[in-house]
């Protein structure tokens, strides 16, 4: 009996005890869902919670040549458009080409390890591709997730971008594709023209691929493509630092009736492809020399006359390895 007093007394203290010790953990458990609760019932609030006021100066403390002293709120801004109504309506959701004041916040923004990135692996940069006939755009991506598109002629720009468990921007691309005079061009592009647009609302594959058809192709002639990388409702995405590489890619390529580069036997893939321009104008010899398969006999019976009718030949050896017109010495598209 004494030993079962003794033990129950036991049991008992080490019961009371492991709640002591647990009780902490408990409470802040409980803490942490009441700060959730709290903060979900703030979000049907139209008054300005004094958690989230920022502190921030005007950046010209001291004063730096050069810079202009950004405006300072106390509220966040929150009623910023006021100043601007009726003139300028509220970012409503739709696309007002007229222009609006959005009042929605940015939202989170990713750490710097987790900047969204891209690069085109069709068509490649300097690529050329039949013209009219279809082609597959595909895209890799890194430190994205894509996929979440939301509709952009009610939702356009209407909600904060927002993070996945990994701290990635939740959000989607979009493809783009300009004529531009050649590749070379120096003129400045008119953002309302383009030759193909498509907001991708597909989720990557196991590569980090994504991948859209164009199934009418496009025209002769030379393209900008580039890619507009956004959050969910369409806002362009917003990473922490100023100093950062392109989070978009853009390539140049051209398309041709033949498939081969364009402007005889190398056009304006002259100077990216090297020989291969020279080849088409007649100077086979030299561009032989850079060529494992090229012939003194192709350099001088075809490429040297200056046949420039029949480039994608004459090229076949020289072209080889001199560059992008490689890969069409006979006429044949890459993709």
């Amino acid at each position: 009996m004494k030993f079962s007093a003794s033990f129950s007394s036991l049991l008992t203290l080490a019961v009371l005890a492991s709640g002591a010790f647990a009780r902490p953990a408990a409470n802040a458990e409980l803490r942490e869902m009441q700060r959730r609760a709290n903060a979900q019932a703030l979000q049907s609030s139209t008054t300005l919670d004094p958690s989230v006021i920022q502190n921030v100066d005007d950046g010209q403390n001291p004063p730096t040549a050069g810079q202009t002293a950004a405006v300072v709120s106390q509220n966040n801004f929150i009623n910023f458009c006021a100043q601007t109504l009726p003139a300028t309506p509220l970012t409503n959701g739709l696309q007002l080409t007229t222009g609006s004041c959005n009042p929605t916040p940015i939202g989170l923004i990713p750490s710097s390890d987790k900047m969204p990135s891209g690069k085109f692996q069709n068509p490649k940069n300097g690529d050329t591709i039949p013209a009219n006939q279809a082609f597959t755009i595909t895209l890799a991506v890194k430190n994205i997730q894509l996929g979440d598109f939301t509709n952009a002629q009610q939702t356009y720009f209407a909600n904060p971008q927002t993070l996945n468990a990994q701290g990635e921007i939740i959000g989607h691309t979009h493809f783009v594709i300009e004529a531009i005079d050649s590749l070379d061009s120096t003129t400045v592009t008119d953002p309302t023209q383009f030759t193909f647009f498509k907001g991708v609302d597909d989720a990557q594959d196991a590569d980090g691929n994504v991948s859209v058809n164009v199934t009418a192709g496009v025209p002769a002639g030379t393209y900008r493509m580039g890619t507009i990388v956004a959050a969910s409702t369409h806002q362009p995405a917003i990473v922490p630092i100023a100093q950062h590489g392109l989070l978009d890619d853009v390539v140049y390529f051209t398309a041709s009736d033949s498939g081969a580069a364009a402007g005889g036997a190398g056009g304006n893939n002259a100077a990216a492809g090297g020989a291969a321009g020279n080849a088409g104008a007649g100077k086979g010899a030299a561009a032989a020399t850079t060529a494992a398969a090229s012939t003194a006999t192709a350099a001088k019976g075809q490429a040297g006359k200056g046949q420039q009718g029949k480039g994608g030949q004459a090229a076949k050896g020289q072209q080889g390895k001199g560059g992008f017109g490689g890969k069409f010495g006979k006429g044949r598209p890459r993709f």
